[in-house]
């Protein structure tokens, strides 16, 4: 793959998503923004990425999982604030909700542009829980309305999700983030590039049972960026064939 092409390529999907963005407003009344599904196994693994929009109240609901809140704490409160639907204190809390602000200036406290929030969980059995959220924010469509918790065995498997790249070889999301990692190692793209965190959630989408239509239409990421992200992988497992 080739490190110029492969950077033109990712300009011309970060410029494509601005005019979109700028350009079809009226698209946003036309597709309904679904919650996120996310396995309660899989979110106790890692991080799960979660976006916040400007102007938007953002959900994480655990009533699917019948799990309480009984602890959440944000890294940076400068950026967004948070309240649930009943006081955390009274055992009763199960959906907690995130809205973006203008930015503060808090003495003696770190912002980042990632900040993470940290959730504790208990249910019925006893059993206590913590989850782990990386917050990214946006200014464009609202294309999730936040993340709703199931049961793992309402999840499709990991690997069912494949996408055909040039090469006649099929990939999945793995593959799509191994050839991630392999970009920003070899420096096709900076790792604080936006595209880095649209490519992550396509990941974390096809995960968690979409469709690569539907991560790509949530991600706006222009495929021939997950294309060469696929060939990259590939040419670095399998160099024989390149």
């Amino acid at each position: 793959m080739n490190k110029h092409f492969f950077q033109q390529l990712v300009f011309s999907s970060v410029i494509a998503v601005s005019f979109c963005t700028a350009f079809t407003p009226a698209q946003a009344t036309k597709v309904p923004v679904k919650y996120e599904l996310v396995s309660t196994e899989d979110a106790i693994k890692g991080a799960i990425p979660i976006t916040l929009y400007f102007g938007k109240v953002i959900s994480i609901d655990f009533t699917e999982v019948r799990e309480t809140i009984t602890f959440i704490a944000p890294s940076d409160k400068s950026q967004f604030v948070y309240n649930t639907d009943l006081p955390v204190e009274s055992g009763e809390a199960q959906t907690a909700y995130l809205l973006p602000s203008k930015k503060l200036d808090f003495q003696s406290t770190y912002q980042t542009s990632h900040p993470n929030l940290i959730v504790k969980t208990i249910n019925s059995s006893g059993e206590s829980k913590q989850y782990n959220l990386i917050v990214s924010f946006s200014s464009g469509i609202m294309a999730s309305a936040g993340i709703k918790f199931v049961p793992s065995n309402q999840q499709s498997p990991v690997d069912s999700q494949k996408i055909m790249v040039s090469a006649e070889q099929q990939i999945n999301a793995d593959a799509v983030e191994h050839g991630l990692r392999i970009a920003i190692a070899k420096q096709f793209i900076n790792s604080n590039d936006p595209v880095v965190n649209n490519v992550r959630n396509f990941v974390f989408l096809l995960r968690n049972g979409h469709s690569v239509n539907d991560a790509l239409v949530a991600t706006q990421i222009n495929p021939s960026v997950i294309e060469s992200l696929g060939e990259i992988y590939l040419e670095a497992e399998l160099p024989s064939r390149f």
